[in-house]
């Protein structure tokens, strides 16, 4: 499975073949890794298989493409106790996720923040479809058959 996303190569093109009469705006952030999602599409993309994975929108690589010395991978996966089969995560406005202990409740209700990062990384959960109501939006996981 890829984890390990190179950045774009440059590619020259146009009637020159060398692009000097196109503009180019490649990634100045370098290679990133399916295991570090910043997104809900992202979390889905490289949840549980990152076969799926396309360059842009993961984190930056931390192993410089040495995925077998990459802490997050060697991490031990996450997992969540939890009363209910589904859990709701709300999209708090400035992009951070939080599951909801009372998803009726909206924001009133005991949540606790979540990463990305830490999303993915998550255990006996599957990502479900997203969400929308007068509070937020999110999108629902649940629980593995064991």
């Amino acid at each position: 499975m890829p984890i390990h996303l190179p950045a774009p190569t440059y590619q020259p093109g146009g009637p020159d073949g060398q692009g000097w009469n196109r503009i180019s705006l490649g990634s100045l952030a370098g290679d990133e890794c399916a295991l570090r999602p910043r997104d809900y599409t992202h979390l889905r993309e490289s949840h549980a298989d990152t076969r799926r994975a396309r360059y842009g929108g993961y984190g930056p690589c931390v192993a410089d493409g040495r995925c077998e010395t990459c802490p997050i991978l060697q991490a031990t996966p996450l997992t969540l106790s939890c009363l209910d089969d589904t859990v709701l995560v709300r999209i708090h406005p400035d992009g951070h996720p939080y599951l909801m202990n009372r998803p009726e409740d909206g924001w009133a209700s005991m949540a606790k923040r979540w990463t990305w990062q830490d999303l993915a990384r998550l255990s006996g959960w599957t990502i479900g479809r997203t969400h929308r109501d007068e509070h937020s939006r999110g999108f629902w996981i649940h629980r593995t058959a064991a």
